[in-house]
């Protein structure tokens, strides 16, 4: 499952027509060389949903929808993937930003936090998403992301997530998204296929 960010931030520097050029050719890769794979999008930004691929070429980021609700596209993903069991499933996430958005577990509420001070983080949605990373880690999934962003509350972050999920991150500019992804997923996929 691939987790696309449409946070209205992603509007900015290339960020989004690279990341959807890349969705749009893992889509084409899997297809074509690992047909018996299961391959999904999903969009987040203050809600995540599952993007049909066919769409992909006019999906835009979300307009005036400025937060990031990283936990909903875990979640759309954990659900998809529950529903396409995988020996070793995998989430890819596209991102620019820290989360920012969260639904409460005590009471399934949706609530948005904007980060707190110069340079801060959301603490709220961070704990929420990173719970939800726990929960994604116990079933078996990794968790690979590529940031469009080096700003140190969105490494920390990543930093954190990684930790717990024992995947990878990756910092990559819009123009060199796609060989970093591509060149991951098909090593990782030659990484399966050898073990």
């Amino acid at each position: 499952v691939l987790l696309l960010d449409l946070s209205w931030s992603m509007s900015w520097a290339g960020r989004f027509p690279a990341a959807k050029r890349v969705a749009i050719a893992m889509d084409q890769l899997v297809r074509t060389r690992y047909p018996r794979d299961h391959f999904f999008v999903v969009g987040f930004s203050t809600r995540a949903r599952e993007l049909p691929i066919r769409e992909l070429p006019e999906v835009s980021w979300d307009m005036g929808d400025p937060f990031t609700n990283l936990q909903d596209g875990l979640m759309v993903a954990e659900r998809l993937i529950g529903e396409h069991p995988s020996p070793s499933p995998q989430i890819i996430v596209i991102t620019d930003g820290q989360p920012t958005a969260y639904f409460e577990s005590a009471t399934g509420h949706l609530n948005v936090e904007w980060p707190m001070g110069m340079g801060g983080v959301s603490p709220n949605a961070v704990a929420e998403t990173l719970s939800t990373v726990r929960r994604v880690t116990r079933k078996g999934c990794t968790i690979n992301t590529f940031m469009l962003d080096d700003a140190p509350e969105l490494v920390g972050f990543v930093e954190r997530m990684t930790q717990i999920n024992r995947g990878r991150a990756f910092f990559s500019s819009p123009g060199q998204l796609g060989s970093f992804l591509m060149v991951d997923y098909i090593a990782r996929r030659k990484l399966r296929r050898g073990a």
